[in-house]
């Protein structure tokens, strides 16, 4: 899985008190480490959230795993022994506390609920939250490291080099636009890398915490699946990147007609211009959907959703009581494949676009109303087949840019949506985190609605506490326009504690909320058809029919004319 994250590291913090004190550390150390083996092979970490954190740092068995906004991590895929976390707090201007004593936990090759398994701390686990020094150190000003390069050293991987920084003890590295580890020589190695373009930056720090600036962007393509060592040089693939210079088109790779560019980011992304006029922020992600087949290192075709029912068998659990079965063309299921992918194919490609179309089931012979159930049971009862796209477990990102350019049908019933979604599964953490970034109910076209859904208090047995928060003014959008007569630009700009929704590079609608910045969101695009709110009351922007002619009734069915949520492309950017 691709995750990013946001790292940023600003100025130096150091406060001068009294006569000649100096608080080494700016922010308390995390108290109370522990760990806790919640699963087969997997151990909760947390600690008490310090006041003022902005940022936990974990360490897991001596090296960097993750930052993290929350007093806990989960370590997945443990073998059997024992195992170590340290964890400091990083405070907002970048400062950081003193790393926690470890604590080690014994992993055992078997688990059981009732004998929970909990960590201990090495030594006498005594600390002081802050630490002072009885004279103020001197500044120590620290250049932004230069001459930044990368070479490829065979397949999927890469060294970053750099000039040493005169005063500097360690560089921290981001890659693709999030954080990749610490180091305290001034080469990083990238392993693993998908075949296609990757940015790398750098900052210097010294033990007082004075932090250099960022250094240039470098960026450079990697072909994932060359094993040929390269030459020590490799400067002709490598360009130093300023704030607002455009980067040359990389080579191409597969055949462009085909789902075989293992690469987040299209390589057609490169032909267009507006995707380097976002100053401050770099591409992550993109499809642009000029082939003529889906591509499945992107995109899966399931609709995934929080609950366990038929184990990890997603779509054949009905959501919001609505009418489709999604068509799953990636499953892994022998069954779907043979009994429903071949009945219809909602992906259409045309060398320009995606469409993904509903149509009427030509398997249903029930009128069962079940909410989940076996792959034929609800394959006989729902009234239409469509299609979803989502990068569930490919790429979820927290904050940037996401955008896509979209025509939404105008149809009794559609009900298109463009969104993001949590990853995480109740056990693994979550708020079941929702951004929708665009909604629409067919028989409306002139309406598209924002909102943001989060809930609190989740756990492995309970669903948690509901909240969905409208943005200002009122998360309805009108305009007067019909926004199914032609392709418009849906984004959003999601920044700590702040979600700004835009159409056609306008700003809609904004949101002020410390939730927002709980967990990393993928992306979802999908042609829902009929649900609850489609037969909400008219106010609420349902159809407003009576009880007995909710939609689908039988005029509906008799005109259902195959309607398509039609996709131009999906971007994604990341700050730089």
């Amino acid at each position: 899985m691709i995750r990013k994250k946001n790292y940023l590291r600003t100025c130096l913090f150091l406060g001068v008190f009294g006569f000649g004190v100096t608080t080494a550390y700016a922010i308390d150390v995390p108290a109370d480490p522990r760990g806790t083996e919640v699963g087969q092979s997997l151990v909760k970490w947390e600690w008490d959230r310090v006041p003022g954190a902005d940022m936990y740092e974990i360490v897991v068995d001596g090296s960097h795993v993750a930052l993290t906004r929350d007093p806990q991590y989960f370590s997945f895929n443990l073998w059997a022994g024992e195992h170590s976390m340290t964890v400091r707090a990083k405070s907002s201007d970048g400062s950081y506390s003193s790393r926690t004593s470890t604590v080690k936990i014994s992993v055992r090759d078997w688990f059981s609920s009732s004998e929970l398994n909990r960590s201990f701390v090495v030594g006498d686990g005594v600390y002081s939250a802050t630490t002072t020094a009885t004279a103020p150190a001197p500044v120590v000003e620290l250049h932004e490291p230069r001459d930044v390069r990368g070479t490829v050293l065979g397949a999927g991987t890469v060294k970053w080099e750099w000039e040493p920084v005169s005063g500097a003890n360690s560089y921290d590295i981001t890659v693709d636009g999030g954080y990749a580890g610490s180091t305290g020589d001034n080469s990083f190695t990238s392993y693993g890398l998908w075949e296609g373009e990757h940015s790398m930056t750098v900052v210097a720090a010294n033990s007082q915490g004075s932090v250099s600036q960022r250094s240039n962007s470098v960026k450079l393509w990697v072909n994932a699946g060359s094993n040929e060592v390269a030459q020590e040089t490799r400067a002709a693939e490598t360009t130093v990147v300023a704030e607002a210079s455009v980067v040359a088109p990389p080579p191409p790779a597969g055949d462009p007609d085909a789902a075989d560019v293992q690469s987040m980011i299209d390589p057609a992304s490169y032909n267009y211009d507006e995707v380097y006029q976002k100053s401050g922020y770099e591409l992550v992600f993109s499809d642009e959907f000029d082939g003529t087949a889906l591509n499945p290192f992107r995109w899966n075709t399931g609709l995934r959703w929080d609950g366990e029912y038929n184990g990890e068998r997603y779509e054949y659990r009905v959501v919001n009581g609505e009418d489709q079965l999604y068509v799953n063309i990636f499953s892994e299921d022998e069954e779907h494949l043979l009994d429903i992918a071949p009945v219809h194919n909602p992906f259409e490609l045309n060398g320009s676009r995606l469409a993904i179309r509903a149509v009427k089931n030509p398997l249903k012979t029930s009128t069962s109303e079940l909410a989940y159930g076996s792959l034929d049971q609800i394959a006989a009862q729902q009234n239409f087949l469509s299609g979803a796209i989502t990068t569930h477990d490919k790429f979820s990102q927290k904050f940037g840019i996401f955008e896509a350019r979209i025509k939404i049908p105008s149809h009794v019933g559609s009900f298109p949506a463009f969104w993001l979604f949590h990853e995480n599964r109740a056990w693994e953490g979550t708020q079941r985190t929702e951004i929708d970034i665009m909604e629409n109910l067919g028989h409306a076209p002139w309406y598209v609605y924002n909102s943001f859904h989060y809930y609190k208090n989740v756990t492995a047995t309970t669903t948690g506490d509901a909240n969905f928060v409208r943005p200002y003014p009122n998360g309805q959008i009108y305009t007067g326009t019909d926004y199914s007569q032609d392709y418009h630009v849906y984004a959003v700009k999601w920044e700590p504690g702040k979600v700004t929704w835009m159409i056609d590079g306008e700003q809609v609608s904004e949101l002020e909320h410390n939730e927002v910045n709980f967990e990393e969101l993928y992306v979802k695009l999908n042609l829902a058809i009929g649900g609850n709110w489609t037969n909400y009351p008219a106010n609420s922007g349902g159809l407003g029919r009576a009880e007995g002619q909710h939609f689908p009734n039988q005029d509906d069915l008799n005109n259902f004319n195959n309607p398509a949520l039609e996709i131009d492309y999906v971007r994604v950017y990341t700050a730089r």
